[in-house]
């Protein structure tokens, strides 16, 4: 199932506690793909431009479109991919460099900056440079303060992970497993990674819309206690075994850890923290704790999730001024750039990727 009113969108990137973490790599299998355009060219070019015109394009002749958002604003598109023709757009710029495996066969190069004024932008040049400086110096602050945020939580929910609590999360997802998971299918099932959400400009961000364009309903996991990792590997690992494909959904604030659990083939999604676009069966990790250690614990975990709480909203304002700042530097681009060449090479494009095959399977 495929609920077309919600639109596919995830994240492959992630401003976290250990800086900018990148999925990028493992997005396109370039052995199978028969399209795979990376785009080159800096500020304010027209790139999201492009691949947003392109998704439209392709989504009005019927096709399905999974569109990845920017970690560093949200508003913007960093990929689009359309699995029924095999093809997929990248901004292939820092800090997501990308280059086609395959040039020329399945691989092509796309480059925008070739729209740019040269002699104008080299009159601004200082400018240009303090600006890009500018918003690059707001994410290291940022990440520091997510490194600390991240520390506070897990020491303020390492005391609460006891062998009973962790063997009563197993449990729990063993009972999951079996209500959801139905009869096995032959062979493994196969892991998708993405994130669901993020840590960005305009805030924290969950993409529900992606959950409830797959998934006909799920569970709500309130987490203060951070079992929500182990439960939900347990069911990953229960679902591939059983046969079925998984999109796996990282932590954005700790990326080795798992956040988010969607099962298209079974239409149920398990997502922590707040949900309001899908029906939903809430799970409180709380009620995974013995009572003895709930009772001894509880008052430092809500102390140092307070603490962290305070350290993210100051990352994520790091995060608004380096949006800030980019968007000066975009405007310092502008008035240079031949957007003529965008839309020349949307419509190039769109024609090229409508006249691939069709892809199934």
């Amino acid at each position: 199932m495929t609920d077309q009113t919600h639109p596919i969108t995830f994240f492959l990137g992630a401003n976290t506690a250990r800086g900018f973490f990148s999925l990028y790599d493992q997005w396109i299998d370039q052995e199978r793909a028969q399209g795979f355009y990376t785009i080159k060219g800096g500020p304010g070019c027209g790139k999201s431009t492009l691949m947003a015109g392109v998704a439209r394009a392709v989504e009005a002749q019927g096709y399905q479109v999974e569109y990845i958002r920017c970690s560093g604003d949200p508003d913007s598109l960093d990929g689009v991919s359309i699995p029924g023709k095999g093809a997929a757009l990248m901004d292939a710029t820092s800090p997501h460099r990308a280059d086609p495996a395959y040039p020329g066969a399945a691989g092509h190069y796309v480059d925008l900056g070739a729209g740019y004024d040269r002699k104008a932008l080299l009159g601004i040049r200082q400018d240009i440079i303090e600006a890009t400086r500018g918003y690059q110096a707001c994410y290291p602050q940022a990440y520091r303060r997510f490194q600390a945020a991240a520390e506070s939580i897990r020491r303020g929910q390492g005391p609460l992970h006891t062998a009973q609590a962790i063997e009563k999360t197993k449990k729990r997802a063993a009972v999951l497993l079996d209500r959801e998971a139905g009869a096995p299918k032959e062979g493994r099932g196969r892991r998708r990674l993405r994130f669901l959400g993020g840590l960005t400009c305009q805030g924290r961000l969950l993409l529900e819309d992606s959950a409830a364009a797959l998934c006909s309903h799920g569970y709500q996991i309130k987490d203060d206690c951070g079992l929500a990792d182990l439960l939900l590997r347990q069911l990953e690992e229960g679902f591939l075994d059983r046969g079925y494909d998984v999109i796996s959904c990282l932590d954005p604030m700790c990326p080795e850890r798992l956040a988010h659990l969607l099962v298209p083939d079974r239409e149920v999604a398990f997502l922590t923290g707040a949900v309001q676009s899908l029906d939903c069966r809430t799970i409180r990790t709380e009620s995974l704790v013995e009572k003895e250690a709930w009772q001894e614990g509880r008052g430092f975990l809500r102390l140092s999730l307070r603490v962290a709480e305070e350290l993210v909203e100051e990352g994520l304002d790091c995060l608004a001024q380096a949006k800030a700042r980019h968007d000066r530097l975009e405007e310092l681009y502008h008035p240079h750039v031949d957007f003529s060449l965008c839309q020349e090479e949307t419509d190039r494009l769109t024609r090229e990727i409508l006249a691939l095959p069709d892809v199934t399977g």
